[in-house]
């Protein structure tokens, strides 16, 4: 707006110039009518700029297409030769006057925009040269057409450059527009990377408790289903057997009841933002006491502190352990170890029930949930290690694995 506003005032004062110049002059029809159509161009002008940028200097050529040439190109150079020849005329015809050097200056600028700083310079250079022609010619002489084409030429280079500038301004615009579109392109790609990881994390979750709903409720169920048959066959044959079964059916169905809750509690909210690691193993010993009387002793050591995906499996690890030694350990003690202190963290549950063969208990699919803490000790890329032997006890332990560089 401002660039458009200073080159009509300027083109203003060349035609109020004119008028008191050539007033009552017969050539100042003459005069008129090219620097009428020179102002005709000049305004249409913006509109060869505006074109301009809009194919160039971003816009790959293959997007351009065959127009391309003519609308970068051909039209401004038509535009620049019309205006350039008109200042000619004006500066060649008789009793000529020096301020007709300032429409040079004003094409200084077009020239610049158009073509680029080199070709533009070149062209302002070639203004000024036609400038001394001129001048040199009429009767002022030689010397003042020296003096005021060199004049003219430096104002034109400062119009130069300054339109330069312009350009440089409205290419790091574009640029800074596409880069933004290009961010929020990204952004908008990884929301939908996020969105898929997440349906993943949600679909792995659901995988391993339906494994460990299979493993412990499901088994449950079977059995009370069993129960219940055989009730139904001893109240024919052997009514006096029938509260027995009853028992064992109640102490099922409170089995059952206890595999839920504790699946229950693993949907629930996650812990790490409130209470941490540690207070969260105590919390869920406290559970385990009153739930089943399981007394379980939880020992940290450092207070390092873990990342909320880590820390999230890792509990669910001593949660499934847990309900293994409450299934299958015939001991109602464990303890929970959380070391924090070394580079490399640790966890470790043990119990000194009966323990168990490991490679017979591995060919079973699913059998004491080991394949679920296995898997989500390789998600924290954490290694497992299970140690258990009949009369041993079980020793489960979890380790962070060392980092690249690290001893």
């Amino acid at each position: 707006m401002i660039r458009t506003i200073g080159v009509y005032l300027l083109f203003a004062a060349v035609v109020t110039r004119t008028l008191v110049v050539f007033a009552g002059d017969r050539q100042l029809v003459l005069v008129m009518a090219l620097l009428a159509v020179y102002g005709l161009l000049l305004f249409v002008g913006p509109w060869f700029m505006q074109h301009r940028t809009a194919v160039s200097p971003l816009t790959r050529p293959s997007d351009a297409g065959d127009k391309s040439l003519w609308e970068q190109t051909i039209l401004p150079l038509i535009y620049l030769l019309l205006q350039s020849g008109l200042v000619t005329a004006l500066l060649f015809i008789p009793a000529t006057e020096d301020f007709f050097g300032n429409l040079f200056v004003l094409l200084s600028m077009d020239a610049v925009l158009y073509f680029g700083r080199r070709k533009g310079f070149l062209a302002i250079v070639a203004f000024s040269l036609v400038t001394a022609v001129a001048l040199a010619s009429s009767a002022q002489g030689l010397l003042f057409g020296i003096a005021m084409a060199s004049l003219y030429g430096g104002i034109g280079f400062l119009f130069g450059g300054y339109a330069y500038q312009i350009q440089k301004a409205e290419t790091t615009r574009c640029q800074n527009q596409r880069l933004m579109a290009e961010l929020q392109a990204a952004h908008n790609q990884l929301q939908g990377y996020v969105m898929q990881t997440d349906e993943m994390a949600a679909e792995q979750e659901r995988g391993r408790l339906a494994r460990e709903l299979h493993d412990s409720v499901t088994q449950t169920v079977f059995s009370m289903n069993l129960t219940v048959q055989g009730a139904g066959l001893l109240l024919a044959r052997e009514p006096g057997r029938v509260t027995e079964q009853l028992e064992r059916l109640e102490e099922l169905a409170a089995s059952a009841m206890r595999e839920i809750q504790a699946l229950v509690f693993q949907l629930r909210p996650s812990f790490e933002a409130v209470e941490g690691l540690p207070g969260a193993l105590r919390g869920l010993a406290a559970e385990r006491l009153a739930r089943d009387g399981l007394q379980v002793s939880v020992e940290v050591s450092g207070e390092r502190e873990l990342p909320a995906p880590v820390a999230v499996g890792l509990y669910a690890i001593v949660q499934e352990a847990l309900n293994n030694v409450a299934r299958h350990a015939g001991t109602g003690q464990a303890v929970v170890r959380l070391n924090l202190t070394d580079s490399r963290a640790c966890l470790e549950i043990q119990d000194d029930g009966p323990g168990f063969d490991l490679e017979a208990a591995l060919a079973e699919s699913g059998h004491l949930g080991l394949v679920g803490m296995s898997d989500r000790a390789q998600e924290m890329n954490w290694n497992l290690v299970v140690v258990s032997a009949h009369g041993r006890g079980t020793r489960i332990r979890v380790e962070e694995q060392a980092q690249e560089g690290t001893g």
